[in-house]
């Protein structure tokens, strides 16, 4: 598998042909440093991890049917793009994220004597309407401050799990907040 070309290892990977997890392997080692560079852009802890799995997306994703893709060129170029294009979209949603995400003001939470009883009854009311799962990753993440992946190693779950729960259950609580 030594002088293979990128066309050869592409579509090994696509038809699953034996040794296509070698083949991964080796594509990922031969683009890490370009991965590494964005991962680097993108300054958060599981950056690395999602351009990484974007990566390996993008290699079942080249079209190996044109006749263009038979040049390691052409297929160096698509890799490239599809890295950067997953870097601008991690971005993007990184930012919408920061930007628009709820937060909690934990200050009016730790002085339980500042207080009122009738905000107390309503965080409760809010978090009744979750599911046991969901009260414990919400109580994790903003009354605890532990970090998404420190929420999937407690909870026994997946950093994408532990995000997509914490998103359902802010919805449900903010769908109820608006209608009442």
């Amino acid at each position: 598998m030594c002088g293979e070309s990128l066309f050869e290892l592409i579509k090994m990977i696509q038809v699953k042909e034996k040794g296509y997890k070698v083949a991964i392997l080796k594509l990922v080692k031969q683009f890490q440093p370009l991965i590494r560079k964005y991962s680097y852009l993108l300054n958060y802890e599981d950056s690395l991890s999602e351009l990484t799995l974007n990566f390996i997306e993008t290699l079942y994703k080249i079209p190996i049917d044109n006749p263009r893709f038979k040049q390691d060129k052409y297929i160096i170029s698509y890799i490239n793009r599809s890295i950067r294009n997953g870097y601008i979209r991690f971005s993007q949603k990184r930012n919408k994220l920061y930007y628009y995400e709820p937060t909690i003001n934990l200050d009016i939470i730790e002085d339980s004597y500042q207080i009122n009883v009738g905000d107390k009854l309503y965080i409760d009311e809010l978090l009744s309407l979750l599911t046991e799962r969901e009260k414990e990753i919400i109580h994790l993440k903003y009354f605890k401050e532990y970090s998404d992946i420190e929420i999937s190693k407690k909870v026994g779950i997946s950093r994408q799990a532990v995000n997509s729960t914490k998103n359902r259950a802010l919805t449900k609580m903010k769908k109820y907040a608006l209608s009442s």
